[in-house]
């Protein structure tokens, strides 16, 4: 007969066993194929280029890039104006 005991001991002994036969199998490498630098590229760009073309995420980057556009179009005119300014405190 088999106490509680030996059946406790048996039940840790196979979960021992199969925590470690997992264990060993997140260590082993799969054997995958090593991407150079273009199709990691080439990647980015597909993904980039479905993500500008999704209906929902689409509409919001293109409004990003026209913010972005706009502040560097501000940035540029403020600088212009500060080097007006100087010439002409320049001048005086």
């Amino acid at each position: 007969m088999v106490t509680n005991a030996v059946r406790m001991t048996m039940v840790v002994m196979m979960l021992a066993t199969l925590l470690t036969a997992s264990l060993s199998a997140c260590g082993k490498k799969a054997d995958t194929p090593v991407k150079t630098n273009e199709q990691v590229k080439a990647e980015q760009d597909a993904a980039t280029k479905a993500t500008r073309e999704n209906a929902v995420y689409g509409e919001q980057l293109k409004a990003l890039d026209k913010a972005k556009a706009t502040a560097a179009a501000t940035e540029d005119a403020a600088k212009k104006t500060e080097d007006a300014l100087k010439k002409a405190e320049e001048g005086k």
